[in-house]
């Protein structure tokens, strides 16, 4: 099971569940056998390190979960510091991290050393993964949040993190058209 907390959680949800997978947003509690949390950045770091949404992040990994962290627009990571975010980055040391060109540049490190796998999502030339880059079909810029729910749920599946990339970036950019309408019609 998925786990997602954020403004896009449910849309991460749609898109997990549409590709076959379960997934569930945050409320209280942490549910059982989560294999994935997948959390927007700015909520976890943005706060002190034993803030509520912070510990079950901690314990999600502690049940033996992977973590997923979206680095979001780069505004709240100017507005904290990008050395700030990188250091608490590296404590909490995400087996996935995505962020786009723009907040990658903000945080002003190599993402590969602050996550176990870093994502760049470059809009309609695709994604870069451990430096190789994978193309989004021409003339098709993939929906972000459908990138990253495909990419955890092939990643989840057992897929490579480079093969995981390429299944994600055609699913968002509606290669998989079944699970496109699926989550448009949720």
């Amino acid at each position: 099971m998925l786990l997602a907390a954020g403004s896009s959680a449910p849309r991460f949800c749609q898109w997990a569940g549409a590709l076959g997978e379960r997934a569930s947003v945050l409320t209280d509690n942490l549910p059982a056998q989560v294999a994935l949390f997948h959390v927007e950045a700015r909520l976890v770091l943005g706060g002190a390190s034993d803030s509520p949404l912070r510990l079950l992040v901690d314990s999600a990994r502690r049940q033996g979960a992977l973590i997923s962290l979206d680095l979001g627009p780069p505004d709240w990571i100017r507005q904290r510091g990008g050395s700030r975010t990188t250091y608490q980055l590296a404590a909490l040391r995400p087996d996935v991290l995505f962020a786009s060109t723009e907040s990658a540049a903000e945080v002003g490190a190599p993402l590969e050393g602050l996550a176990s796998v870093a994502v760049t999502t470059l809009g309609e030339q695709g994604c870069t993964v451990y430096g190789r880059r994978v193309v989004a079909p021409v003339g098709i810029e993939p929906d972000v949040v459908g990138f990253m729910a495909a990419f955890c749920v092939a990643f989840v599946e057992g897929l490579a993190p480079v093969e995981a990339a390429g299944r994600a970036v055609l699913a968002a950019a509606g290669g998989l058209v079944s699970a496109e309408q699926e989550v448009e019609s949720a």
